[in-house]
């Protein structure tokens, strides 16, 4: 599968402030899978209220940390970091977002949703922003 001119580009451009680099693709018999990595401990150190190095247990940290797009056809059909089911995630929070997230129709949208949505799973909850102002 060829993926739309300048829809990696704009993907690396969306993921790069949360400090992801591509890493490199694969296409089997389910899709193409693209795969962008970042350094565990500093990505820890950055987000420690998602929890990744808890999920690791004992075998923390890893090499890499991964986030994984797998593209089947002409869309989206899997968005996984680590332990956040990302396309999950947008149905249960920004219906309009979800939207936006599954289709390549336009790619550079879609790109930019990839960005939105990582940051909205990244956030700190709401609970824990206003705890600090008791």
């Amino acid at each position: 599968m060829n993926l739309p001119d300048g829809y990696l580009e704009a993907l690396q451009d969306e993921l790069a402030p949360f400090g992801f680099d591509f890493a490199g693709s694969r296409t089997d018999v389910d899709g193409l899978e693209l795969d962008f990595t970042t350094d565990p401990d500093s990505f820890v150190q950055r987000y420690p209220q998602v929890g990744i190095a808890e999920s690791y247990g004992a075998d923390w940290p890893p090499a890499q940390l991964h986030l994984r797009l797998l593209i089947a056809g002409r869309d989206p059909v899997e968005l996984i970091f680590e332990t956040l089911d990302l396309l999950a995630f947008t149905a249960s929070v920004d219906l309009q977002l979800r939207d936006r997230l599954n289709t390549l129709a336009d790619p550079y949208d879609q790109a930019m949703a990839v960005g939105q949505t990582l940051g909205l799973a990244l956030a700190e909850p709401e609970s824990e922003r206003d705890s600090y102002l008791e």
